[in-house]
């Protein structure tokens, strides 16, 4: 049996198939089979207290549309505001993130960055509580090609002869992998990870963002060339009338141009060949930050300050998989 604290995602995506969902949330990721919760902004939802995934209020499970590109919203969804807990990671991991379900022919990017924390206002604790607007990011994914017209893609409600990385995800239980850079420093940062279903794209304002962000804890290897990297505002990364943005995904399109920033140099995206979908093993323990540069195991209501550093996190096993 799986854990109580998931079965009320387990039995909402069961009682809804996935063409018939409308919108999305990110459910929880995993990170070397240890799971960690993510939001669901839905109400009467009982979000557990542990989470590293942002809240928002969009609780139509809803999207951003490009008339707010350059708004708060598109940072971390509506309202985004950050938990206390950071799910601990080390530098080349890979984080994979478990969203509530797509629907066929929501057809779009997947795209994945990284902001860190330290430094920030108020970054003694971490990401908790940081200033969404100071985070200034990279983008680590792109999807890359997103769009490959392939004989045969596109059934059951796709786009005919088109394969999507939405369709990539689809296929992998509505899931990603984000690879975690080996050169980036030890340290918070915020994980933003977004789908954008251009289905409506053709329209002005019709494009439909789902931008999600976790809290992260990454170790890393020193040992390493350091990543440089870039300090993009998000509110900056797209425009209305980009190519990417505005476009008739069933016109007949030959290519996609891929919005936002590129990818840094550095960064290491996991090819369609490995997007498989997500393995649950064990209940992870996520990580409050102290003094900035040492983190403590979640508890509920910890204050401590002065712990002695976490290297990696210790899981606690829990009955079932997803």
């Amino acid at each position: 049996m799986p854990p109580p604290s998931l079965l009320p995602t387990l039995l909402a995506l069961l009682a809804l198939p996935t063409t018939s969902l409308a919108h999305s949330h990110l459910a929880n990721i995993l990170i070397n089979g240890q799971l960690y919760h993510g939001f669901d902004p839905r109400p009467n939802q009982s979000n557990n207290p542990s989470r590293v995934g942002w809240s928002n209020t969009a609780t139509d499970d809803g999207f951003v549309s490009p008339g707010n590109y350059s708004a708060a919203s598109i940072i971390c969804h509506v309202s985004g505001a950050s938990p206390p807990a950071h799910a601990p990671v080390r530098a080349g991991d890979r984080v994979h993130v478990q969203w509530n379900g797509w629907p066929v022919g929501h057809v779009g990017p997947v795209l994945s960055y990284l902001a860190p924390c330290g430094g920030l206002a108020g970054s003694d604790t971490g990401c908790a509580g940081v200033d969404k607007t100071a985070l200034r990011w990279t983008k680590v994914d792109d999807s890359r090609p997103v769009m490959e017209l392939k004989a045969g893609a596109g059934g059951n409600g796709g786009v005919p002869g088109e394969r999507w990385a939405t369709d990539v995800m689809i296929a992998a239980n509505n899931s990603w992998q984000v690879g975690i850079p080996g050169g980036l420093r030890t340290g918070p940062y915020v994980l933003r990870h977004e789908a954008i279903a251009l289905h409506f794209a053709g329209k002005k304002d019709g494009a439909q963002n789902y931008p999600l962000c976790v809290n992260l804890w990454v170790e890393g290897d020193e040992k390493q060339d350091q990543m440089v990297m870039d300090g993009f505002d998000a509110r900056a990364f797209y425009k209305a009338d980009d190519p990417g943005v505005l476009l008739n995904v069933t016109a007949g399109i030959k290519t996609y141009t891929v919005p936002g920033p590129t990818v840094a140099v550095g960064a290491t995206p996991v090819p369609y060949s490995q997007q498989i979908a997500s393995l649950f093993k064990v209940e992870g323990t996520p990580v409050v930050v102290t003094r900035s540069t040492e983190t403590v195991p979640w508890t509920a209501g910890v204050t401590a300050t002065g712990a002695p550093k976490i290297k990696g996190s210790e899981g606690r096993r829990v009955e079932g998989r997803d």
